[in-house]
């Protein structure tokens, strides 16, 4: 079973309840949860994150969050050294790929405290779509709370995967930090896009978010935002084409004998004058 029709299994048995965060009937996730994705999350950020730290040359990273820390211990091995992994109390301590004393334990369906330390770069990424869409707005103040720059994905609709709450295309979420003077820098997608090492929901969904100071005082990411625009906000990726257009087609096309009538499908064109 591929990794993505494992993803889709697991929606299939937790569509019909929604469960608060904080209220999981899975309290724990351990090795056993994160086994099916961690292998393609370190494949991805150790593609991903060498792109990332030349443009911003962290010292420091919080991932907000972090499962149990693909992400945050391949940049360990980029030579990060301080490092924070926020998430929730199901992630049991046999599941960290990162040191016990790195992680926090917080319910993200709540903002997070006032106050928290700032980093040099924050993360999250397929995180937001699965919190409730009245988080989405507090949730991004989190981020640029905690960083100027900011590595962000989020799930686009039609996506699925394990209780999304909130898929949304790019602009919504580009709307929600240009409130906070952050601007988007798509140098990311055109540098993955074509890399089988990287699963596509990164691929397509991630971003840099930099605040208006920093920009201006930052060639390198100046340079990578003049880079960018390269490619449509909204486009879907290859590799994930086929599970958006499940509820449309068969995934196998049928013989061209049995196929439906065209009109079916299309309005009735009427034969020009």
């Amino acid at each position: 079973m591929t990794l993505w029709a494992r993803k889709i299994r697991t929606v299939k048995i937790r569509a019909k309840t929604k469960w608060p965060m904080s209220k999981s009937p899975w309290r724990t996730y351990g090795k056993w949860f994160y086994a099916a994705t961690q292998d393609g999350s370190v494949r991805s950020a150790e593609r991903v994150l060498p792109s990332v730290m030349d443009l911003v040359r962290p010292s420091s990273l919080v991932d907000i969050g972090c499962g149990s820390g693909a992400w945050l211990s391949v940049a360990k091995g980029l030579g990060i050294d301080r490092l924070v992994g926020i998430d929730g109390e199901w992630v049991s301590k046999d599941a960290l790929l990162i040191p016990e004393e790195s992680f926090r334990k917080w319910d993200l369906s709540r903002a997070l405290p006032q106050g928290s330390p700032r980093f040099d770069l924050a993360m999250s990424v397929e995180v937001a779509e699965h919190l409730d869409p009245g988080r989405a707005d507090s949730f991004v103040a989190d981020l640029c709370a905690l960083s100027d720059v900011v590595l962000f994905s989020a799930a686009v609709p039609g996506q699925t995967g394990s209780d999304h709450r909130n898929e949304q295309w790019p602009m919504y979420w580009r709307d929600r930090f240009q409130q906070h003077g952050y601007e988007l820098i798509d140098c990311l997608r055109t540098r993955m896009w074509a890399d089988e090492e990287v699963e596509p929901w990164y691929a397509q969904n991630s971003y840099l978010y930099v605040s208006a100071d920093r920009l201006a005082a930052d060639s390198r990411l100046s340079q990578a935002a003049a880079e960018g625009r390269q490619m449509p906000l909204c486009v879907i990726h290859p590799r994930l084409f086929n599970n958006f257009s499940k509820p449309y087609a068969p995934a196998v096309p049928a013989p061209a004998e049995r196929r439906p009538a065209p009109q079916q499908f299309l309005p009735r064109m009427e034969p020009l004058p």
